[in-house]
């Protein structure tokens, strides 16, 4: 049995290319790299992924897909203090849970080229759909500001405290967020 074949081929080459990203950047890891990181021929790589970018959308996918997900719910509260509340502690729990994705995201500049524009938008719609949330209908550009000093406060440090303990590591970042927004 090859070593791919003993889990997901997709899989195996997404970690791959999420721990090269990390370690090179995503601009300087190459797609033989991530080949040769699995002991496969590149152009089997090239059957998985058309491109660098597919790897990067696909490495995206998923969590971008969660903050929608938990964004939509929170749109659904009735009670706007709650659905604050939940958009926080959502967005926190999927940045989280994916770590290494969302430190690409945050610290390295070399994602925001231009063949990643389309993954790129997706995640700009979606920050600013989680802001608009946080501000609240009619909201004025100071309770947009503060959305949005919120939203970093609860995502940006996630790159920053990679052995800090999750559940910890969840309550602070609410903990912080929540008194920007003044929230109970």
């Amino acid at each position: 049995m090859s070593r791919l074949e003993a889990g997901g081929t997709r899989e195996k080459i997404l970690a791959a290319a999420c721990e090269l990203f990390g370690t090179h950047t995503y601009r300087a890891a190459t797609m033989r790299e991530i080949a040769e990181r699995l002991g496969i021929a590149k152009p089997s790589l090239y059957h998985h992924f058309a491109s660098k970018a597919e790897i990067l959308d696909s490495l995206i996918s998923t969590p971008i897909g969660e903050l929608a997900a938990v964004i939509d719910a929170a749109a659904a509260e009735r009670d706007p203090a709650e659905g604050r509340r939940r958009v926080l502690r959502g967005c926190i729990d999927v940045i989280v849970d994916h770590r290494d994705v969302m430190r690409l995201l945050l610290r390295d500049a070399s994602v925001y080229s231009d063949d990643s524009t389309r993954v790129v938008a997706r995640v700009v719609t979606t920050v600013d759909r989680a802001i608009e949330l946080l501000a609240g209908p009619d909201a004025d550009w100071r309770a947009r500001l503060r959305a949005a000093q919120a939203f970093a406060a609860a995502t940006d440090p996630i790159s920053q405290f990679a052995d800090a303990p999750d559940a910890e590591l969840r309550d602070e970042l609410f903990r912080g967020a929540r008194a920007i927004l003044d929230l109970a």
